[in-house]
């Protein structure tokens, strides 16, 4: 057995023990992977890449600590936007990930109560390239990092797409 190997089964040990007690704390049934992105976004994991943990040797009992006070509660989706065609500046790249990546258009979701309302609320999420639109002013960010914005035309395609829900104000550059 190779080191990655050991890491990985000493991993899935402290995750199950880790999901075990989560899920009985929180009163709700966790999956490996609701935990797993938890413990990315507590540990500043960049990309959101689970496997990245196994690097860390994080115990149960530390995965524990770190997501007792997490809010694991999915957000309501109020709206999903297909475009035919990317509305994202050039340079910003898509995640590589196992889901298949679409080559012209893109999708972007957008939740109801998300816990974390940047940049907007709502806001859109595009997953495939791991950033978020401000849905008043056209802005991206990765992380809390301004990525850029897209086209007055693009935002007002996106937000045509959201029926039934307050949008925040249009930026006046967009009027």
């Amino acid at each position: 057995m190779d080191d990655l190997e050991e890491k990985l089964i000493a991993y899935i040990k402290e995750l199950h023990v880790a999901i075990s007690v989560l899920s009985q704390l929180k009163g709700i049934g966790l999956e490996s992977m609701d935990v797993q992105l938890a413990l990315c976004e507590r540990l500043n994991i960049e990309n959101m890449q689970p496997i990245e943990l196994l690097e860390k040797k994080i115990s149960s009992d530390q995965m524990i600590e770190l997501l007792k006070d997490y809010n694991f509660s999915k957000p309501e989706i109020i709206g999903t936007v297909e475009l035919e065609e990317s509305i994202l500046p050039v340079g910003i790249p898509k995640l590589l990930t196992e889901q298949t990546i679409k080559v012209k258009g893109e999708i972007w979701v957008v939740h109801k109560n998300d816990a974390d309302q940047f940049p907007s609320a709502p806001h859109a999420h595009n997953y495939e390239s791991g950033v978020s639109l401000d849905l008043g002013t056209g802005e991206i960010f990765k992380k809390r990092e301004s990525r850029g914005f897209v086209t007055c035309k693009n935002l007002k395609l996106v937000r045509a797409e959201i029926t039934n829900h307050v949008l925040p104000p249009l930026d006046k550059r967009c009027k």
